[in-house]
This record gives structure tokens, C-alpha cells and sequence, in this order.
């Protein structure tokens, strides 16, 4: 008879995709093997959807594990209702009975909308871009420019991005050139917004479209500045090539580890609070620790840090690279403590 190591020593990788982890790049890979040379079960299962075989994950499944990580949960924006659904009536319970959820349910649940960056916003006074949130709710998709004539900003002159508020790896995500350019093709951009605002739609009542300023800083490479275990570990420079603006190496941008002197002071900065301040929001102790955040920003011409995500959710942290030894520690410790 196989006999299971005891909760203690099992940890739980949550996933989306049926792919195994070990398919899903060497930073997860990294991670998988640390935790097994310290002695632990790795095991990982598909939330969604419910498969025959093992089974639907159950309470009494997640209570047997000492830790689950979302780190590698890819694609939970696709079913965005029922990722909250399983939130609330399974993993919040694992929770309260003691299970170590990395990230935690209530931070996860937040972090999940991009709406979150209006508190940032507020609250910390961190720069993003300008953004405007629009419902999908009301009607038929409405006209573009008329959307953009009652909410104004950026959108009226300059060129902008359009998404949905829950989204991952550029899904859905348009450039809208400056109105006032020759490139702007009014047919060609109200189908864009169709296309946005269906899908959207689709996803929940609470996604919005978020209409956000493009930041042409963007050319010089995007900052994912990264913490884990609370304290930062690493950054990584993602260079979008000349033909798109996606930082994102299905989109052909360049990736690569950057040296530490070269990181923009500001960012860092900015993480720090950020971890501090989820801290405060959801009453964490003095001695609780973040699994893992990257922040991804851009710097502008004048200097200034701009915030594009903060990603506590599911975010890729190039574990793999040299800088992340110390961070690697450090979650293990996170996950095993």
C-alpha cells in the first residue's frame, strides 16, 4: 500500500492548463526540483476544468496539502466566474483551516481585476497610465468615439490601449492609433472595439474595458521587477520589437536578466510598497511574508516610473535566471515555513 507523506510535507501547484508543469518553462521547473531536494511531494491539478480522472478537486483534497501555490495557474481569466466560485468555496476554506495559500485568497481575489491599479493609484499614489474603465454591461457595443467623447482623457488625443481589466498575455489587447493621425482608421478601430468589448462582456459583469494612455517609453523595454519571499530577488528587461508594442516573447520582444545597477531605483521602490500596503489592506501580521510580486512598469523620458501590473497572481518570474538564487530561497522558504 502507497503510503502519502504526511500534510506537512505536501505541496499543491494549482493549474488551468491540462499541460504539465514540466512543459511550462524551467522557472517553474526550477521551483518543482528545489522543493523536492527539500524533501517535499509536489503534486500538481487542474482546477478547471472538472476532469473524471483524478476527480474535481474537493475540500478534503486541499486540507491534505500544507501549501498550494497559484504560481502557475495560467489562463484563470478565461473563466473568471469560475475562478472566483472556486476561490470562495474551496480554497478559502482550505485557508481558514490552516492550509498556506501563496498567494493568499483574499490578496488573489483582488489582484485578479486590473481594477486594482485605481487603488494603487489612490491610495499609494503610484503613476500608471492614464486609464478609464467602461462597463460592459448596458446594451449594444456602443460607438468609440462616443465613448470617448463622454469619458474623455487621453483617449481624445493620443494614442491608446485597449484591454480587458482581467486579462493575461496580451489577450485581447489593441493599439488605437492618435485620432487625430493619419494611421487612425475609424472602421478599423471601431471593430477593434467590438472585438474588445464582446469578449469582454463574455467574461463577467465585473471585467470593465480599461482605455489606457499608450506609454511610447515602452520602446526602450519594459521593467519586471520581482520579489519573492517579500524582499526583491531579480529584474528582467522585455524589449518589445520596432513593429508592435507587446512586451511579450510570443509577440517576438527580447528577454533578458538586467544587471542590478541598472534597475530604476523608483520600481523597486514601489514594489516595497506595494507589499506593504497588501499587508495593511488584508491585515496580514508583522511576520507574513509575499510569495511572490513582479511588477511590470516602463521609465519615461523625464524619469518617472509608470506601473503597468503589479502580478501577484500568476505571474512568469524567470526563476532560471542568475539573479533569482537567493529569491528561489526564499520562496521555498515561503511555501515550506
Amino acid at each position: 500500500m502507497d503510503l502519502q507523506p504526511p500534510p506537512s510535507r505536501r505541496i499543491l501547484f494549482l493549474k488551468t492548463s491540462p499541460k504539465p508543469l514540466s512543459l511550462m518553462g524551467p522557472s517553474n521547473n526550477l521551483l518543482i526540483e528545489a522543493l523536492h531536494e527539500k524533501g517535499f511531494q509536489v503534486d500538481e491539478r487542474l482546477w478547471y476544468p472538472l476532469h473524471p480522472s483524478p476527480g474535481s478537486l474537493t475540500l478534503a483534497d486541499l486540507t491534505s496539502y500544507h501549501s498550494i501555490i497559484f504560481i502557475a495557474c495560467w489562463d484563470y481569466n478565461l473563466h473568471i466566474i469560475e475562478f472566483q466560485t472556486f476561490l470562495q468555496d474551496l480554497v478559502l476554506p482550505a485557508q481558514i483551516s490552516g492550509v498556506k495559500i501563496v498567494n493568499p485568497v483574499e490578496l488573489i481575489s483582488w489582484n485578479s481585476n486590473k481594477i486594482y491599479l485605481r487603488d494603487l493609484e489612490k491610495d499609494l499614489g503610484v503613476v500608471i497610465p492614464e486609464t478609464i474603465f467602461v462597463d460592459t454591461t448596458d446594451g449594444e457595443v456602443p460607438v468609440y468615439q462616443d465613448v470617448i467623447s463622454k469619458y474623455g482623457g487621453a483617449a481624445r488625443n493620443s494614442s491608446v490601449v485597449i484591454k480587458p481589466s482581467v486579462s493575461a498575455s496580451a489577450k485581447e489587447t489593441h493599439r488605437i492609433p492618435d485620432p487625430s493621425s493619419e494611421a487612425y482608421d475609424p472602421t478599423e478601430t471601431q471593430s477593434s472595439w467590438a472585438q474588445v468589448y464582446t469578449y469582454t462582456r463574455s467574461l463577467s459583469p465585473t471585467v470593465k474595458i480599461m482605455i489606457q494612455a499608450f506609454e511610447p517609453s515602452i520602446k526602450n523595454g519594459e521593467y519586471s521587477i520581482i520579489f519573492l519571499g517579500g524582499k526583491y530577488s531579480h529584474t528582467i528587461l522585455k524589449r518589445p520589437i520596432a513593429t508592435d508594442f507587446r512586451a511579450i516573447e510570443e509577440y517576438g520582444a527580447r528577454i533578458g536578466e538586467l544587471d542590478d545597477s541598472k534597475v530604476p531605483k523608483k520600481g523597486k521602490e514601489i514594489g516595497r510598497k506595494v507589499i506593504e500596503y497588501v499587508r495593511r489592506r488584508f491585515g496580514y501580521g508583522d511576520d507574513w511574508k509575499l510569495g511572490y510580486l513582479r511588477l511590470d512598469g516602463v521609465v519615461r523620458d523625464d524619469g518617472g516610473f509608470v506601473v503597468i501590473e503589479a502580478e501577484m497572481l500568476e505571474p512568469y518570474v524567470y526563476l532560471n535566471v542568475e539573479g533569482a538564487k537567493r529569491g528561489l530561497e526564499r520562496l521555498c522558504e515561503v511555501l515550506g515555513g
